[in-house]
């Protein structure tokens, strides 16, 4: 799995919305101050740990999605954290600073927001601390795509009534497909599609109140795009990943840790123990990381894990690894400033991303695993720079080499399904048809996060797909668009 499905107590999620229809949503508003609302009494059989993840992330989930994505409280209470006022959680919306409280009982969690940040769990500092960590000031203005120019050059987007070699009928049709609900106990929620072919967008459809102006979080999309950042980085000369990885905590006489490089950690080939589980029963390592103590410096809260097997033996899917390597890039940098403004500077303004933010933790690195939100056409334009070979409107961004890297499979991987920071459709060393999506072409690959969150990229037919919604435990209606889109070009 690729997010949190953890449970509060025996009831649904507060991560994602359980089944069930929602009323319609109201139009998006600027947030409002909200008083708290008396919290309710601790249930007696609440363990206080479990208790304390759930009500972190529901803090950090309506933080972002009032500050980052400018979506309503109520649409944010009804569908992804809908349990959480049947069960009794108050929460308290502040606006000096911007924050989130979560409260139930004598229990609390808070995240705060910082502009162009995004919002972070408070776990060991209080929100003046973590406020005094960045200087707004000194963060490179995001610039917005010319609204004159078609994109992706500039903003502008008319959708096509033909283009040749593509039945745009037959796309809107796997289109619209993708936002029915023939099952209401298995709800699919999509809330965005965008298909670009041949560079352009040919198709794309909203769901009220998200349009091409929300910023939705990607989940662990935002693994490709520290895996991007790394790229960056090694083009520049400055890590190279061959060699064993920076990492203050492994560099003890005789640590087994030492030689484990950023290619290994890349290829999620490390070693290190992590337990990637969302078990109500009790918080696993990736739950503890994003929402209990190890909140606080995720990427320190990986290292410290064990060595379980040899270093690019065995692969292992762990958000720990990615910030664990977040935190590796921001220790190649001379000041924090310079880290935070180097997504910004170096790949979010060239691609015209202007709604791109990457939240940190407290300890000032990003949360590289999971925390970055965009709206849907600007993740497409990450997609699109895969497509086009890390090329950007004439001028090589990524370093050459760079996509054929990512995307070639790792040795450990068993199914040829996994690259650097990137899923891929492969296949097994020596039975290609051995893959994730045989149906399906093998050059394929695509981000891919929590709820439904993917961004497929299909170089051989010049394709480029983005979903996300809101899917918890409902169909991956992603392949089903893409394959109607696929039977729509021509060969």
């Amino acid at each position: 799995m690729r997010g949190p499905t953890f449970l509060l107590a025996s009831a649904c999620l507060l991560l994602a919305a359980c089944g069930g229809e929602q009323p319609p949503p109201p139009a998006p508003a600027t947030p409002a101050v909200v008083q708290p609302a008396p919290a309710a009494a601790l249930p007696p059989d609440m363990d206080p740990t479990l208790l304390r993840v759930n009500l972190a992330a529901a803090a950090k989930r309506l933080c972002s999605s009032l500050f980052v994505s400018g979506r309503t409280r109520e649409h944010v209470l009804a569908e992804e954290l809908a349990e959480a006022a049947t069960l009794g959680v108050a929460f308290e919306v502040g606006s000096a600073p911007e924050a989130v409280t979560a409260r139930i009982g004598d229990f609390e969690e808070t995240a705060v927001h910082r502009r162009h940040l995004g919002c972070t769990l408070l776990e060991s500092v209080d929100a003046q601390a973590l406020l005094a960590q960045f200087d707004v000031a000194a963060y490179p203005s995001p610039v917005q795509p010319d609204p004159a120019l078609p994109w992706p050059e500039g903003a502008l987007v008319v959708l096509p009534e033909t283009a040749p070699g593509i039945d745009l009928a037959a796309v809107g049709a796997a289109v619209d497909a993708a936002f029915a609900e023939p099952d209401p106990t298995k709800p699919v929620r999509t809330r965005a599609v965008v298909v670009i072919h041949d560079g352009r967008i040919v198709a794309e459809r909203y769901a009220a109140p998200f349009d091409a102006a929300t910023p939705q979080l990607g989940w662990s999309m935002t693994k490709t795009v520290t895996g991007t950042l790394t790229g960056l980085l090694a083009g520049d000369g400055t890590l190279n990943i061959t060699a064993p990885a920076a990492v203050a905590a492994w560099q003890g006489a005789g640590d087994p840790r030492r030689i484990i490089t950023l290619n290994n950690l890349l290829q999620m080939s490390s070693g290190l123990r992590f337990s990637e589980v969302y078990d109500a029963a009790a918080p696993s390592d990736v739950v503890t990381m994003l929402y209990g103590p190890g909140a606080a410096d995720m990427g320190a809260f990986a290292a410290a894990m064990p060595l379980d097997h040899v270093p690019g033996s065995h692969w292992s899917y762990a958000s720990g690894t990615t910030n664990l390597i977040a935190s590796v890039l921001r220790d190649a940098f001379a000041s924090q400033a310079d880290y935070i403004a180097f997504p910004r500077a170096r790949l979010f303004n060239p691609l015209g991303m202007a709604s791109a933010v990457i939240e940190p933790d407290e300890s000032g690195a990003f949360v590289g695993s999971s925390y970055m939100y965009a709206t849907p056409r600007d993740w497409a334009r990450l997609g699109l720079l895969y497509l086009q070979d890390g090329v950007w409107l004439g001028e090589r961004l990524l370093p050459e080499g760079w996509v054929d890297y990512a995307t070639t499979p790792a040795p450990a991987a068993p199914r040829g399904e996994y690259g650097a920071q990137i899923w891929l459709n492969a296949g097994a060393p020596g039975n290609p048809s051995d893959r994730p999506h045989p149906e399906l072409p093998p050059d394929l690959y695509y981000l891919s996060g929590f709820e439904g969150q993917d961004v497929v990229v299909v170089p051989s037919r010049d394709l480029v797909v983005v979903r996300m919604g809101l899917t918890a435990g409902g169909p991956e209606v992603v392949w089903d668009v893409v394959a109607g889109v696929l039977e729509a070009i021509s060969n």
